[in-house]
């Protein structure tokens, strides 16, 4: 199994250099940024593809064969304040990022879709193109996934039974569509807390998770979570009720809790659902970013 670093794009930059610089010092697979780069994250309601287009195929000049992006239907109410709208998420999803390839291997794009337009479009390609990965929840997105993407980016919260159960949907997609597993990467994304009292370490993961749509946090919590009630609070108690749900017992099963002693043995859990890439999002100080990159580089299997 691949591991990785991702960052939410909500801190600055900067903070993430000593873990990047971490990461690439002690043999980790990647690291994912938000929308700073439109490298994960990247909603399609918000970007055209040539303008994505250029952006990753520059980037891939500059570092060939390093570059991937996850691209998805993003949040609703962050793409709202640009005065855009997720309509028709499986046909948007599918022409962009269909455009979006096209564009990046240098086609000649004369396209319209109700999201956008190519009129006679094309770029010189100096780099190798991405590979793009759809971020998806529900089974229909993931059937888009293992459709045109090069892999499946699974968002934070998920439980063992949901991640196992994706990995098997995912295959049995590919294989009816004549596709080779092995070139199809599945990344699960994880809310990490690293660090010596767990008790501290689980405390904010709660209020993180009463921020989220609890439609969305229940369907990725499978078999840790009763997600009819989990709605109704929210509906009648708001975040402080839905704070109470997530139980330390629930957090243990839906995010990355470890002390370092428990590490190898966290991997080893994620590991057998079948994923193919962890990528870590650390709630820890970034000052301790560094020294939990090296712990977990020390406990991966050799």
């Amino acid at each position: 199994m691949r591991l990785s670093v991702s960052f939410s794009g909500f801190g600055g930059l900067a903070d993430t250099l000593p873990a990047v610089e971490a990461a690439e010092r002690h043999g980790l697979d990647g690291v994912w940024t938000a929308e700073h780069l439109g490298l994960v994250g990247l909603s399609t309601a918000s970007r055209h593809p040539g303008l994505t287009a250029m952006e990753l195929m520059s980037m891939s000049e500059l570092a060939p064969g390093r570059i991937r992006v996850q691209v998805g239907l993003g949040d609703d109410s962050l793409v709202a304040k640009l005065g855009r709208s997720i309509s028709k998420p499986i046909a948007s999803t599918t022409a962009f990022v269909n455009s979006l390839r096209e564009a990046m291997q240098g086609r000649d794009m004369k396209v319209s879709y109700p999201e956008f337009v190519f009129d006679g479009f094309r770029l010189a390609p100096l780099g190798p193109v991405p590979a793009i990965d759809v971020m998806a929840i529900r089974p229909k997105m993931v059937q888009v996934a293992a459709r045109v993407g090069d892999g499946l980016s699974i968002s934070i919260g998920a439980s063992a039974q949901y991640l196992r159960d994706v990995v098997a949907d995912v295959e049995r997609e590919l294989a009816d569509a004549g596709r080779d597993r092995s070139s199809f990467r599945i990344t699960a994304l994880a809310m990490t807390a690293i660090g010596p009292d767990l008790d501290v370490l689980r405390a904010p993961i709660g209020p993180m998770l009463s921020t989220f749509p609890q439609a969305s946090a229940a369907f990725l919590a499978r078999g840790v979570v009763d997600g009819d009630e989990l709605v109704r609070v929210e509906r009648e108690e708001g975040p402080f009720g839905v704070m109470k749900m997530w139980t330390p017992d629930k957090v243990d099963q839906i995010a990355f809790i470890a002390t370092p002693d428990m590490l190898a043995d966290r991997m080893a859990e994620y590991a057998d659902t079948g994923i193919d890439e962890l990528a870590l999002m650390m709630i820890n100080p970034p000052d301790q970013q560094p020294a939990i990159i090296e712990a977990l580089a020390a406990a991966r299997p050799a």
